[in-house]
């Protein structure tokens, strides 16, 4: 009996010990970044604004085909202007091919808007695409020593201002 009640007294000595419960305690931070906007290139390979066959002195003008030219854009970011290089031509797009005169024009863009990041995905950016074609003007004598030249080719870049 002894022992009953020496156990009985040492239970309710525990049962008045407060015991230990979990607990949370929130502490908060900032995350934070600075992002810089851009447009990237994005084509693979050769486009080429192809002119075709042109005949000296033709009387209509002669159109070129049109490539597209894409560009990865931050998401929401549009670019604001685009002009072509000065180095094979001026920055309106005329130029001179195998004695020709030519006009580019790029056409305004094009923009497939990105996904958006997620905890799961880390998103995609705005598709934006510029066609660019060209005309050269009737009449032109064009300068070849010989029956036929070319095919000529020249490099131009379209510049994008963001």
């Amino acid at each position: 009996m002894k022992r009953v009640l020496a156990a009985a007294a040492v239970a309710a000595a525990f049962a008045m010990v407060p015991t230990a419960q979990a607990a949370t305690t929130p502490n908060s931070f900032n995350v934070s970044t600075t992002l810089t906007s851009q447009c990237a290139a994005t084509n693979s390979g050769t486009t080429t604004v192809d002119f075709g066959t042109y005949v000296a002195f033709q009387l209509a003008p002669q159109a070129s085909t049109s490539v597209n030219l894409q560009f990865q854009c931050t998401r929401g970011f549009a670019p604001t202007s685009v002009a072509f290089d000065n180095v094979n031509g001026t920055v309106l797009g005329v130029g001179v091919l195998a004695g020709l005169q030519y006009t580019l024009t790029a056409g305004a863009p094009g923009t497939v808007a990105g996904t958006p990041a997620t905890t799961a995905t880390i998103g995609t950016g705005d598709a934006v695409t510029y066609a660019v074609s060209g005309t050269m003007p009737g009449g032109q004598a064009g300068t070849c020593a010989t029956a036929s030249c070319g095919p000529t080719s020249i490099v131009r870049t379209l510049i994008v201002t963001f």
